[in-house]
């Protein structure tokens, strides 16, 4: 039995940036124009804002039927704690955004044209984040449906590859009612 998907008002979430911009069809242009999003936002306050405009550097894209995104991140002091290793919750924002803007390719006009919400955020710490590394953030859409997303990512350091964590993040749709004119 099919069930209807939850609709949300356009008043529950209406930030700039929030859609994926459907009309660019190249995948790199597509994530850097939601990066992009960020540094054209007055809403500089919001908790990821930093990363997003600033800190985080998208260097390539795929689209389907392989879609992932790597990102650059430089570890500044702000990510991290009093040892100067980027603080866990850093480490979760970063995979939350990277992974989350990665599958910008996959939306169209009916099909994830919002970046959803997630539902669970696993991730494995495996060596010291250390302030000054740079940090390479590999993600891949493993599987996106009509309600429910899975991607994945792993934290290398840029300069000896070691892996340093992996996530895999589950996504769901949120679909919005159109305004009426």
């Amino acid at each position: 039995m099919a069930t209807k998907p939850k609709i949300y008002s356009q008043d529950n979430q209406s930030p700039p940036g929030v859609a994926f911009a459907l009309h660019i069809e190249d995948p790199l242009k597509r994530i850097q124009a939601c990066l992009d999003s960020y540094k054209a936002s007055d809403d500089t306050e919001v908790f990821e804002y930093s990363l997003m405009a600033n800190d985080l550097q998208l260097i390539s894209a795929t689209g389907l039927p392989h879609v992932g995104a790597v990102f650059e991140m430089d570890v500044s002091k702000k990510y991290t704690n009093t040892m100067f290793n980027m603080q866990g919750g850093a480490v979760s924002l970063a995979f939350d955004m990277a992974t989350t803007i990665a599958t910008a390719p996959c939306a169209t006009r009916d099909f994830w044209r919002f970046p959803g919400v997630s539902r669970t955020l696993s991730v494995t710490f495996l060596r010291p984040i250390k302030l000054g590394m740079r940090v390479v953030i590999d993600c891949e859409v493993v599987q996106i449906g009509q309600r429910l997303a899975t991607t994945r990512a792993t934290m290398r350091e840029k300069a000896t590859g070691n892996i340093l964590a992996i996530c895999e993040h589950n996504k769901a749709s949120v679909v919005f009612k159109e305004p009426k004119l």
